[in-house]
């Protein structure tokens, strides 16, 4: 007799709860079901879910095993930890804090029989796997450098202004960090580590009318000599998404898809020491491969949870490493405020303390009344 469907219940309907529902109702989740929504709409509803008002009600009347937080950012701390606390499975939108401090704030609720999983997709995307893989097995060598330019992230201006939160201090925290850059900064950090220190520079509203960051230039410094730097924004179009990597084996290079590998027939450092040939360099090995896309990252997650539910692998996207890409959008805005070299790991009280005076010095707006049209499989990078 084959196992009950795993019960989701989806908190917030706007753009990315709806996908979330349409994910879990389709056939990409097989042994999970939507059961519940939260959502104060009213309108274009599905007619074979429960619906309820607020978190409370929906953990209250116990109709869901896993509850998905899916509205805005400002409310992922305090969802979370209500449905942990009353003991439920949960999946939260990346980020799942707009600080350190939250962050660990939700991860203190957890009862230790709960999955509990962010929604750091990318993970699953099956080029970020492959060059985790090419790095962590060795093949470039010792790295030594990196550069991620991703300002592929474009957004007009209605994407903030219909909204009341987009963009703003109380409603995100931050911009191109906390809200797209969050996946590269997760993948930079699940693929080369943690630095331990950053310096940036960032633009503040300065494609958009917008009071958080909507471009970011950012230096790493790693304690074994790697450095590098990260380029994000929201305002440039058409964009790139180019990913280098370079060791003392060979270097690495993803863009448009394709994934290029140049290996040295020998260590560049021992040829830089050794060679007597003013003009030249290893001989390298060239190759280029495309690895298979993810049909859909999201159901990877959803997938992976119901497997640990019911008594599976843990997932691969635990609440305690949604802290890390938090932790760098956090140094990287400290830095870019105060013009100085930042230290991880953060001070995560006081860079609280500084978020939460930015947020009561601002506020959210009133959203424009535009006919605009959203297509989420256009927002993903």
């Amino acid at each position: 007799m084959s196992e009950p469907a795993v019960r989701f219940a989806v908190v917030g309907f706007g753009n990315i709860g709806r996908a979330h529902y349409r994910t879990l109702a389709g056939s990409a989740v097989p042994d999970g079901c939507p059961r519940a929504l939260v959502t104060r709409q009213s309108d274009g509803l599905p007619a074979d879910v429960e619906v309820y008002r607020d978190v409370d009600a929906l953990l209250d009347a116990g109709v869901a095993d896993v509850v998905v937080i899916a509205t805005p950012t400002m409310d992922h701390e305090q969802a979370s930890r209500k449905a942990l606390t009353a003991g439920h499975h949960l999946v939260v939108e990346k980020p799942m804090a707009m600080s350190v401090l939250g962050a660990r704030r939700i991860i203190d609720a957890r009862l230790p029989e709960t999955v509990a999983a962010v929604m750091l997709n990318q993970r699953y995307h099956g080029t970020y796997r492959r060059i985790r893989e090419i790095v962590k097995g060795g093949l470039l060598g010792r790295l030594t450098r990196f550069s991620w330019i991703m300002t592929a992230w474009y957004r007009p201006n209605s994407y903030f202004a219909v909204s009341s939160w987009r963009g703003t201090w109380p409603g995100e925290g931050g911009g191109a960090l906390l809200n797209q850059g969050i996946h590269n900064l997760d993948i930079l950090q699940w693929i080369l580590g943690s630095p331990v220190s950053v310096y940036a520079r960032a633009g503040f509203g300065k494609f958009h009318s917008i009071d958080v960051e909507d471009e970011v230039t950012a230096l790493f410094e790693y304690d074994d000599g790697l450095s590098g730097v990260m380029v994000l924004s929201t305002g440039e179009a058409p964009g790139t998404n180019r990913f280098e990597i370079v060791g003392d084996r060979g270097s690495l290079v993803f863009e448009a898809d394709t994934i290029r590998l140049a290996i040295a027939d020998r260590s560049v450092s021992e040829h830089r020491a050794t060679s007597l040939d003013l003009f030249g360099s290893p001989d390298f090995t060239e190759q280029s491969e495309v690895p298979a896309a993810t049909a859909n990252q999201h159901a990877d997650v959803f997938n992976d949870v119901v497997s640990a539910v019911r008594g599976g692998r843990p997932v691969a996207t635990p609440l305690e490493d949604g802290v890390a890409s938090i932790e760098l959008a956090n140094a990287i805005l400290v830095s870019a405020w105060e013009d100085r070299r930042v230290d991880l790991p953060v001070d995560a009280v006081t860079y609280h303390e500084a978020l939460e005076r930015r947020i009561e010095a601002s506020d959210f707006r009133e959203p424009a009344d535009l006919a605009v049209r959203a297509d989420m499989e256009r927002s993903y990078r």
